[in-house]
């Protein structure tokens, strides 16, 4: 018996007793749940393996599952979760991965696993495995419209795609899943609109904003009819983005604080932190900037970005630190939190290395080490075209060209703002007081 499957021994287990399925129910549990224990597609509680196991006068044991010390593998996954929350990435990646190999013969064991093996592996900054991941769990089929932790796949899929700086495919691999889930109508939910904005965050990214304006326009009208308050705040901190794109500086901070205000209290610490982060970019690039107001908000996001967060949250954070510091004259601390952001990304966490890079050469230009910060701006900017993240790669060559106007360099500050001018048409108020 020890080699064989949870469902298996129950259903082995039953027709030994002589019960049908309602018989081992009882007055405790649904048929149809007991029909899909024995068909592997639901994983039992502990509770539930001491209700059965009271049923059939067996002992706990005799349902366990073999090659993890005698522990159910459902008990095993449930440990997996827990760790992945609490932020013991290396301890939820090795459970995932045990039960990958010890569950083969249940499939809803081992979607719920494969979906965590790609979470821990995102967590841990190993996007390209965990893209991989993702992409499985979609060819396999796993990725049905009709289950949830197919939206968990998608979004999560998405953002690896975006980190890694492959927006063009992550936006095609979000209209695709936008389009299958309405097609299955299944895009009313909390993590559908969770979806929408993860979309609409690459489309602004590639500088589509009437895309992405459509996009949250959908999921907000959508997040009124779910009345889930974090749905409507995803689509808030983006639309935040829009304005901000826009011009719109004070709909963008209104947006951003409404964001703020519904989240407020949440236990999700690492989410209220990427939206403090988002805040705190935003109030530096006000016009005048509010950088104490900006410090705090960083600093704030970097309390909740502690311990669970993912990595690439916690960069963008020190590189929005680094120009809070240099707009205090700091330049020595505005180098040392771009290079906290640096460390804390793999090589694989492309786009927002761009971003860290481009904020290093600033920080190195107020430092004096113009010719090592010009080869960091030209490294940055050329890596954020050839992504196509148009509006990060003009700013960074408007970093360049006012750099070198600083130094006297008019000839390639020219090139450099021609440079800005092809990838996309920028009004920021930073750039116009750097430029006097």
């Amino acid at each position: 018996m020890s080699q064989l499957t949870f469902a298996q021994q129950l259903r082995q287990l039953r027709k030994a007793r002589g019960l049908t399925q309602r018989e081992l129910a009882g007055s405790g549990l649904s048929v149809s749940y007991v029909s899909l224990l024995e068909a592997g597609k639901r994983s039992p509680t502990p509770e539930t393996v001491q209700i059965l196991a009271q049923a059939l006068s067996c002992e706990v044991s005799d349902l366990m599952e073999p090659g993890l010390g005698g522990q159910p593998l459902s008990l095993v996954l449930a440990q997996a979760d827990l760790a992945l929350e609490a932020g013991q990435v290396t301890t939820a990646l090795d459970r995932f991965e045990q039960v990958l190999a010890a569950g083969q013969d249940s499939p809803e064991l081992t979607r719920r696993a494969r979906l965590g093996q790609a979470q821990s592996l995102q967590r841990a900054g190993r996007l390209i495995e965990a893209a991989k991941v993702y992409e499985r769990c979609v060819r396999l089929g796993e990725a049905d419209p009709a289950n949830e932790a197919s939206l968990q796949v998608y979004v999560g899929w998405c953002r690896c795609l975006y980190e890694l700086g492959e927006l063009v495919r992550a936006a095609e691999v979000g209209k695709d899943a936008l389009a299958e889930f309405d097609a299955a109508q299944a895009r009313e939910s909390e993590l559908s609109i969770r979806l929408i904005a993860t979309v609409a965050a690459v489309r602004i990214e590639l500088g589509d904003l009437r895309e992405a304006e459509r996009l949250l326009d959908d999921g907000l009208e959508r997040a009124s009819r779910v009345k889930s308050p974090t749905a409507r705040d995803s689509i808030l901190w983006n639309a935040s983005s829009v304005a901000y794109e826009r011009g719109r500086f004070q709909q963008a901070l209104e947006l951003s604080e409404e964001a703020l205000r519904i989240f407020r209290g949440s236990s999700n610490g690492p989410y209220l932190g990427r939206l403090l982060g988002a805040r705190g970019y935003l109030l530096l690039r006000c016009d005048p900037p509010r950088v104490d107001e900006a410090y705090e908000c960083l600093t704030e996001a970097l309390d909740h970005l502690a311990e669970a967060a993912d990595p690439v949250d916690k960069a963008y954070v020190f590189t929005e630190l680094c120009y809070v510091h240099l707009a205090r004259g700091d330049n020595a601390q505005a180098i040392s939190a771009a290079q906290d952001a640096h460390h804390l990304l793999g090589p694989t966490a492309i786009l927002e290395a761009a971003r860290a890079t481009t904020a290093l050469a600033v920080a190195l230009t107020g430092d004096g080490q113009h010719e090592r910060a010009k080869d960091l701006f030209t490294e940055a900017a050329t890596v954020l075209d050839r992504l196509g993240a148009t509006r990060h790669a003009a700013r960074a060559w408007v970093e360049l060209a006012h750099a070198l106007v600083r130094t006297g360099r008019l000839e390639e500050a020219v090139t450099a703002f021609d440079n800005a001018a092809r990838a996309v048409n920028i009004d920021d108020p930073r750039w116009r007081q750097r430029g006097n």
